[in-house]
């Protein structure tokens, strides 16, 4: 069973109609200096698992550092786009 919408139109980013509630982006895309929220990780098992492991999961908060360097949990990590590109994220008020 699908939970896409009947006409297949989807927001470029998730898999829900567009909306304006829908502000996800792929972390590569935000803004540095800004606080997000992560709204999902798109990857293959095993790419989950290990940002699960350094504290990057649905509903983590994290600050965007610099392209590419996010604080998360006390600790500073260094992702690459490829990475970037898979994790999306919401502005946290």
């Amino acid at each position: 069973m699908s939970l896409r919408p009947a006409d297949n139109v989807s927001c470029e980013h998730c898999d829900l109609a567009p909306r304006r509630e829908c502000a996800s982006m792929p972390l590569c895309n935000a803004k540095t200096g800004n606080k997000f929220k992560v709204a999902g990780v798109h990857g293959e098992r095993r790419l989950c698992a290990r940002m699960a492991a350094l504290g990057i999961y649905p509903g983590a908060e994290m600050d965007l550092l610099c392209s590419g360097c996010v604080r998360v949990n006390g600790g500073v990590l260094s992702l690459s786009k490829d990475i970037s590109e898979k994790i999306l994220v919401t502005p946290s008020p």
